[in-house]
This record gives structure tokens, C-alpha cells and sequence, in this order.
């Protein structure tokens, strides 16, 4: 009786599934058609609105273009983007923007929800189109902090418990979701060869768990023979000394073709803190992502003096990491927009972040996405916030806001695209 329940919920929940996606690529493709040629905002540099490539071929974002195109031919089954950043990527309303439009773009379409933190159990703002649930004590341990430490990966943050009981589940699939994420693969990203860690295994049927394994490159993965809504891990005590268990991450994933889009922001983040990270080139070969989306700076600039040879310094060192680490991504930086500090001054530092950064993409053969110029340069961040799309503190965006620069960044992204290939293919 409950197995036939069960099976009745999981063929209703994917019905709805399909109904709502249905519903939202119906709106989408609407609103899409209305906003083609629309500038609500007169204040926006649209003209500025484009992906700047290192050279007029558009050579800096090649693997990926061609990575997109296979996936519209057919040939390549998934197209998996890495977006990283600080804060305004850690609430995900902007990076979260950009996945649903790409994953609801005729002849791309949802490959899965990619990687995902707890930043829930981390006990700080978790993204509102996953849920996270969790057991025992948890807490966070962030690389923005400098007397801390702990192997961090992607995130720069950990979600660290040592309790031999603490359990933790994680949902992508909240209602109001645009998409629906099945999963029959996880990867669950904690230092496995720390003989000081507790192991983990996922709670699931065990007709359903297929098989797992220990990767090199420093995750567990299980397998399921049938699609999963959610996952729950469980720490595992297997040695007396065993003492905790840091968690750096899941990816979610399965076997339909498509977009992955996955981002790991952390509040507070500038540059050199990824370079705390002893793990992320680790997890970049795991992921093996077609392209990494780089937004920092904001929290470089957003200080009294602002160094401007130490910030090219760590990014220039953290751009070499990232192509040492997985050599075929195409990488694409973002400038930051224009912010005050300490809500009252208007912050020239953050043109000085925008200059260092299009001087490092000539450097080293990465796109630009210029978004300080598309915003409006210095001081149109008030106008941002006359609109309802910037937060009292200037510093941030309303969710408004972010979802309104996804948009701005998805329409860029998508011109550069259909300019390449009618360039190659006229």
C-alpha cells in the first residue's frame, strides 16, 4: 500500500512538474517577445550591454559556443556553466535568473540543478529556490574570516558538525520553481581522505541506491535507480577517532540532457579568499564545467584605500588556478556595479575594479560581461534605487534588481552566441 502511494505521489509531482514547466515556458516565451526590444529604464547603458571578447573572433568564449551548439545538435548531452562569486551570488536571485532562462531556451533545456551548498546549516542566508533541512548542530566556517581555517572548497565556506548522528537534507524542487530537478546521481564534495572525518552515506531504499564510490578528487558519489526529489545524508562514525565532518557541497545531478548551471557565492568574499580554498581546483575537475563565470571585486573596493596591484595580484594568481585546474573552460568576468560604502559615499574604487578587470581579460584571453558601465557608472546606483532595484544600503540589489541584471546578462550572453555562429556560418 505505501509503495503504491508512493508511486501515485512521485507520477503526480512529476505531472505538476511538467504542467508547470509547460505554464512557465508559455509565459516565458510572452514576456520574452514583449521585452525583445523593450529599455524600461532610460538610466541603462543598454548599447554597453554585450559580452566583450579578447579578440573581434570571439576566440575567449570558443569552448563554450561550441559546447552550446553540440548540445542544440544533439551531440553533447549536457553544457554545464560555474558561476562564482560573493554575496550577489550567494542569494542566487541573479546567477538564479540566468539558469532559468537558459534552461527554458528552446533547444537547451534543464540538465539538472548542478552544485549546491547548505548555506542553511552554515547558519547564513540560504537561496530561495532550494530548501535545507538539517539535525544535530551544525555551523559555519568561512575563508572570508581570517584566523579561521578549514578545507574549503568552491564556496569558501564549510558546514561543519561533530555530531556522529547529524543528519542533512536538501531539496531543489520548491514550488515556485520555474523547473523541476530530478536526481539519480549525487556527489557529495567533504575531505574523504581526512582520516579525522566522519564517512557519509545517503538515507534512500536500498532497492533504489545502485552503487557508490570515493573519488580522488574528493567527493562520494551514489547512484539511484530511480529519480530522487531530494537527498538526506547522514554522518557516519566508524573510528573512534573520528571527530567531525565538513561539508563543502553536493552536485545534483542526473541524466537528461541540457543546461547545468551551478553557483557558489559567500558573503564578504573578495578575491584572495578563493585562494584560501585548498580544494577548489579539485572540484572544478569534478564538475568539469564548460564555462566558469567569475563575479568579484565588489568587496575589494568596498574599503577606505583600496590596493589596486594586490587585488590584480590575487586575481591574476586565481585565474591561472582556475586554468590549470580544468584547462578546456571558457572564463568570463563580470564587473561589479557601482556601490557606496558605508551607505553615504559614493565609491570610486569600483571603476578602478572595473579597469584592473578588462586589463586581466586582454591579459589573459577572458570575456568581459561590463556590468559597472551597463548599470551607469558612478552614482547610478541611486537610480537603481528610485526604481526599486537596489537595496538602502547601495551596496546590494533588491531581488527585483538581481532579477532584472540575470536578464541583462542572459540577453548579452545570448546576442554573443547568435554573433559568433552567424559569423562562422553566415
Amino acid at each position: 500500500m505505501n509503495s503504491t502511494r508512493l508511486g501515485r505521489n512521485w507520477c503526480n509531482s512529476r505531472c505538476l512538474a511538467k504542467l508547470q514547466r509547460f505554464y512557465f515556458c508559455c509565459i516565458f516565451a510572452i514576456l520574452h517577445l514583449l521585452s525583445a526590444n523593450a529599455q524600461p529604464y532610460r538610466f541603462i547603458n543598454y548599447s554597453a550591454n554585450v559580452i566583450q571578447q579578447p579578440n573581434q573572433a570571439g576566440e575567449g568564449l570558443r569552448h563554450f559556443f561550441l559546447a552550446l551548439k553540440q548540445l542544440e545538435s544533439g551531440i553533447k548531452r549536457k553544457v554545464h556553466i560555474l558561476h562564482l562569486g560573493d554575496s550577489h551570488i550567494q542569494a542566487d536571485f541573479f546567477s538564479g535568473r540566468v539558469r532559468e532562462l537558459l534552461q527554458l531556451t528552446e533547444n537547451f533545456g534543464n540538465g539538472g540543478r548542478g552544485f549546491v551548498f547548505p548555506y542553511a546549516a552554515a547558519g547564513t542566508n540560504n537561496p530561495q529556490n532550494y530548501s535545507v533541512t538539517f539535525q544535530g548542530k551544525w555551523e559555519g566556517i568561512k575563508s572570508s574570516k581570517r584566523e579561521a581555517y578549514a578545507k574549503w572548497g568552491l564556496t569558501g565556506v564549510v558546514a561543519l558538525t561533530k555530531d556522529p548522528h547529524a543528519t542533512l537534507t536538501i531539496n531543489p524542487n520548491r514550488e515556485h520553481n520555474a523547473t523541476f530537478y530530478s536526481i539519480t546521481r549525487v556527489k557529495i564534495f567533504y575531505p574523504v581522505f581526512d582520516k579525522n572525518s566522519f564517512n557519509v552515506t545517503v538515507i534512500a531504499e536500498p532497492a533504489e541506491l545502485v552503487s557508490s564510490y570515493v573519488s580522488r578528487e574528493g567527493f562520494v558519489e551514489f547512484e539511484f535507480s530511480k529519480p530522487q526529489q531530494e537527498i538526506t545524508i547522514k554522518v557516519v562514525r566508524s573510528e573512534p577517532w573520528q571527530t567531525e565532518f565538513a561539508l563543502q557541497g553536493f552536485s545534483l545531478e542526473n541524466d537528461q540532457a541540457g543546461i547545468v548551471y551551478s553557483s557558489a557565492g559567500m558573503n564578504g568574499a573578495d578575491v584572495s579568499c578563493f585562494l584560501r580554498c585548498q580544494d577548489l581546483d579539485r572540484q572544478l575537475r569534478a564538475l568539469k564545467p564548460d564555462l566558469v563565470v567569475l563575479s568579484l571585486g565588489a568587496n575589494d573596493a568596498h574599503v577606505v584605500r583600496f590596493n589596486e596591484e594586490s587585488f590584480l595580484n590575487n586575481y591574476r594568481f586565481l585565474i591561472g588556478l582556475i586554468k590549470r585546474a580544468y584547462p578546456k573552460a571558457s572564463l568570463l568576468l563580470t564587473t561589479p556595479g557601482d556601490a557606496y560604502r558605508a551607505r553615504r559615499y559614493p565609491n570610486p574604487h569600483n571603476a578602478k575594479v572595473r579597469a584592473l578587470i578588462l586589463q586581466l581579460a586582454v591579459e589573459t584571453g577572458a570575456a568581459v560581461w561590463d556590468f559597472y558601465t551597463v548599470m551607469g557608472g558612478l552614482n547610478s546606483v541611486n537610480q537603481w534605487l528610485r526604481n526599486q532595484l537596489a537595496s538602502p544600503d547601495r551596496l546590494h540589489l533588491t531581488p527585483k534588481g538581481y532579477v532584472f541584471q540575470g536578464e541583462l546578462f542572459y540577453e548579452a550572453l545570448m546576442e554573443s552566441y547568435r554573433r559568433y555562429w552567424s559569423k562562422i556560418q553566415p
